[in-house]
């Protein structure tokens, strides 16, 4: 069962859509280069490669996989209740005393009393535990974008930056990148991720990382 999508999915969601108020920003700075300073930066990169998202991707993991398992519990305990009620059912036999056949009856209420508890028991656990596990997963990717926020803020500001693009933003219906071409010489995603990672455990290596979380697949250029 999946609890929630994987939290990298949650960088598409943090671009902003571009509305007709950024397309005509992006004209005026066509037209007055002299008087705004402007720069991108590919959030994309930066939450990829930001040291503290491993380990928090580590834990909601871990608190995902526990769920999981405390599911398939509940689930084991529902379907060993219905293979003792089908068990129950099989024993019946028309030649067989009503007083026989009255006590199979009770035993099978009883049992189908429990299965619907038992059901009942599973589908809150699911929805309670889906929906704390949501709000974790919120609150977590939500601390860590804040700080790529503030990071980004804090080189803007450093830079007498005016404006900074989301370089990776993609259009939410056609998918292709909203700054299809972008002069690298306006790029501070390395001034950022290198003031992000300032923190980082010595011989962090996030391309490794990447692979111990999600395999070499996961990691750029391999395939």
């Amino acid at each position: 069962m999946e609890i929630v999508n994987r939290p990298q999915i949650i960088v598409m969601k943090f671009h902003t859509i571009i509305s007709t108020a950024a397309v005509t920003l992006c004209a005026l700075v066509a037209t007055a280069q002299a008087e705004l300073k402007v720069a991108t930066v590919n959030v994309t990169e930066l939450y990829t490669l930001f040291y503290k998202r491993f380990d928090t991707e580590v834990r909601l993991k871990e608190q995902e996989a526990q769920i999981k398992a405390e599911i398939k519990q509940r689930e084991d305990k529902l379907r060993a209740l219905e293979e003792e009620d089908q068990k129950i059912q099989k024993k019946y036999d028309p030649s067989l005393a009503e007083s026989q056949v009255k006590k199979l009856r009770d035993q099978h209420n009883i049992k189908m009393n429990e299965i619907q508890a038992a059901r009942q028991e599973l589908q809150t656990y699911v929805q309670r535990r889906s929906m704390a596990f949501k709000e974790l997963f919120r609150r977590d990717m939500q601390v860590l974008f804040s700080e790529v926020q503030q990071t980004i803020s804090d080189i803007a500001a450093q830079g007498a930056y005016d404006i900074v693009f989301d370089s990776s933003a993609t259009n939410g219906t056609t998918g292709i990148k909203v700054f299809p071409y972008v002069k690298a010489s306006f790029d501070i995603t390395p001034e950022v991720l290198k003031q992000l990672n300032a923190g980082a455990p010595q011989g962090f290596d996030p391309r490794a990382e990447l692979e111990r979380l999600y395999g070499s697949s996961a990691v750029p250029g391999n395939k």
